[in-house]
């Protein structure tokens, strides 16, 4: 998984992305608009956030700025629904890196990113040269609907 990889696989699944920094640091955003009866007729807007830190080591404090300066980009760039009337942002946070913390590790798999009012951030980290994936392993009860499709883009895009 890198920038480029992450560019053309979300060409192929035809959502849109362009290239802004998060951080000071390369990052491709890709952005998915969504509707399903099966999200109690929600509307789901996707932002992907993937930025490579190279060989920066990550750790709990860096997984925070990068989900607070994504969602915030988020906030900033989305125009749909007023959120909470039918409407939910998501914002998958990808950090690439060649250098990660145990703790760091576990805040992506317990998913410890904490909630936001109709909003969801999922922290997720790879690691070029392990080819390890740190994801959340289960689904939380907070907007338990929306999780199966976030773990599918996450998937989709390894």
């Amino acid at each position: 998984m890198t920038i480029d990889s992450i560019k053309q696989k979300l060409n192929t699944a035809g959502i849109y992305h362009s290239d802004s920094p998060i951080l000071n640091r390369p990052t491709v955003i890709g952005y998915e608009k969504k509707f399903k009866l099966s999200w109690a007729a929600t509307q789901l807007n996707t932002f992907v956030v993937a930025t490579d830190f190279k060989d920066e080591k990550i750790t709990p404090a860096i997984i925070d700025k990068h989900l607070t300066d994504a969602f915030n980009f988020t906030k900033k760039n989305y125009t749909g629904w007023p959120r909470g009337l039918q409407s939910a942002i998501g914002v998958i946070s990808i950090i690439i890196s060649n250098s990660v913390d145990e703790d760091a590790k576990e805040y992506c798999i317990k998913l410890k990113s904490g909630k936001k009012w109709a909003g969801f951030t999922i922290p997720v980290i790879f690691n070029p040269d392990t080819k390890e994936v740190y994801q959340f392993t289960n689904s939380p009860l907070w907007g338990r609907l929306y999780y199966p499709h976030f773990k599918k883009m996450i998937n989709n895009l390894k």
